[in-house]
């Protein structure tokens, strides 16, 4: 199939010609888990019939404009001087085998990891033509980290000496004799994170995000660990969700080996890395951690962590999280048990041979050496994380047991509640605000009993508010020793979680 792009301000105009016969729109982008339903915005003025919500009868020939108004570097933006295109977001398929190549008309320079063949970029199926992301801008440069790296973006990125010595580390875990590879990369006033591409990724964050070498260390692990590495049953099927209990090795192992990578190039010091693990470990000490299991986020993100609310700590857990802390006990139980000769580095070596891979295999190669007690962690919920990791770090609640309501502020909007904590107890609710406290405007403080004054959809209620007994959710670790040295790099440190409840 053949495809001409326009691009307008807000839109962009297509012009399609394949067969006669159906061709599909993807329901879901890959890498991202929820079906997003991107033919809502295509409206076509020239083709046959249209069968079904993203399925329709063309003649060979056929027209379709598309409103390319996302910031969301999943999806497709089109602007007066900026052109985004994620091609699975923007392109429909007939035979997934075939070539497919794209035109686009513009004078800008582009940027993309397809195949130039004259005015056209092609991909050799759609797997491929759907994975490689577009960009082209009046303003856009190519910031070169190495021979083989390189940053496409309309910004400035000031950190390429750092995220050169990451790629390297990374590069020595697993093989790296791999295609060039290009991160597209802009600032927007959302935090939108990235998305992993075979040979590049994109990734929107805002101007000030401060973990920014983080999310790029692990959308590059990504080319290995979901690209070249993944689970045998998750299977590409553009129109429906492809189901798995291994995301947590897929996107919360990840997120280690990016950390590992950071501690080991010198981005950051043990302190800061432990102060990220507190973090990630207090998201753990919610309810939600007692009502699902590691596996069961993996399988069920689809309708939960990928739809998450206001009331998400209560019913369930981050694969992301939580396969991170697996991942941190992987490495101290294969450290501890080879005299730090080997490492998780040496797991994914093992599951690189192994390419597609099944849970059986997962477990094989962590026993192999010396990581047991895997099913207890992914499929029990309310598993023993805590108890393993105090095995290798002191971990201190220091909120534990101090007076607490259970709440979360922001500019005095309650935006999570507790189950069954006192402000749970009390009546309080998601969205309420807060007009006075004990009668005086002022922000909220940790008291044995306050009358709050909240405002609820427009109405003005007074409700008393007694403290309880925090159940422990703010962490201080302290690491010390050998072994854990080998893995952050010093004798001795120590973090703590960030307040999020009061």
């Amino acid at each position: 199939m053949r495809f001409i792009v326009t691009p307008r301000n807000r839109y962009i105009e297509v012009e399609g010609e394949g067969r006669e016969g159906i061709i599909t729109f993807p329901t879901w982008v890959p890498g991202s888990y929820f079906i997003r339903e991107q033919e809502r915005n295509v409206i076509f003025y020239d083709y046959g019939y249209q069968i079904s919500k993203n399925k329709f009868w063309i003649n060979g020939k056929f027209k379709y404009i598309y409103y390319a108004n996302s910031k969301d570097q999943r999806e497709v933006i089109s602007l007066s001087d900026y052109l985004f295109i994620n091609p699975v977001s923007l392109f429909p398929f007939q035979d997934l085998n075939e070539k497919y190549c794209v035109k686009i008309n513009v004078k800008w320079p582009i940027h993309t990891t397809l195949r130039k063949e004259g005015e056209w970029y092609c991909g050799d199926n759609y797997d491929e033509f759907a994975d490689s992301p577009i960009q082209a801008s009046p303003h856009l440069k190519l910031i070169e980290i190495d021979e083989k790296h390189s940053i496409s973006t309309i910004d400035d990125f000031t950190e390429v000496e750092k995220l050169r010595n990451v790629i390297r580390v990374i590069d020595s875990y697993l093989p790296d004799s791999l295609p060039n590879y290009i991160f597209f990369f802009r600032r927007s006033d959302k935090n939108l994170g990235g998305i992993e591409h075979k040979d590049s990724s994109a990734i929107v964050t805002t101007w000030d995000r401060k973990d920014l070498l983080w999310l790029f260390a692990h959308e590059y692990f990504h080319r290995w660990n979901i690209k070249r590495i993944k689970p045998k049953d998750l299977k590409i099927d553009y129109e429906h969700e492809n189901y798995t209990e291994l995301l947590w090795v897929a996107e919360g192992l990840t997120d280690y080996m990016a950390f590992l990578s950071l501690i080991e190039s010198g981005v950051i010091n043990a302190n800061d890395a432990l102060k990220a693990v507190a973090n990630i470990l207090q998201n753990l000490t919610f309810l939600g951690f007692k009502r699902m299991s590691i596996a069961e986020s993996s399988k069920l993100t689809w309708i939960k962590l990928y739809k998450r609310d206001e009331n998400y700590p209560n019913i369930g857990i981050s694969y992301y999280d939580a396969g991170f802390i697996l991942g941190l006990l992987m490495d101290f139980a294969i450290r501890e048990n080879n005299e730090c000769k080997k490492s998780i580095v040496d797991f994914f070596r093992e599951l690189y041979k192994v390419g597609e891979y099944t849970y059986a295999d997962v477990k094989e190669i962590a026993e192999s050496l010396g990581f047991k007690n895997l099913d207890e962690l992914v499929y029990k919920r309310n598993p023993p994380i805590l108890e393993y990791l105090g095995r290798y770090m002191k971990i201190i609640f220091t909120d534990k047991d101090k007076p607490y309501y259970g709440i979360r502020v922001e500019n005095n909007v309650i935006t999570f509640i507790e189950d069954n904590s006192p402000a749970d107890l009390a009546g309080l609710n998601i969205g309420d605000e807060i007009i006075a406290v004990d009668g005086i405007k002022k922000q909220i403080e940790v008291k044995e009993e306050v009358l709050l004054t909240i405002s609820r959809e427009g109405r003005l209620k007074e409700i008393k508010l007694r403290a309880g007994n925090n159940p422990g959710h703010r962490i201080r670790l302290i690491g010390e020793g050998k072994l854990f040295k080998c893995i952050f790099g010093e004798e001795k440190a120590e973090g703590e979680s960030e307040q999020k409840i009061v």
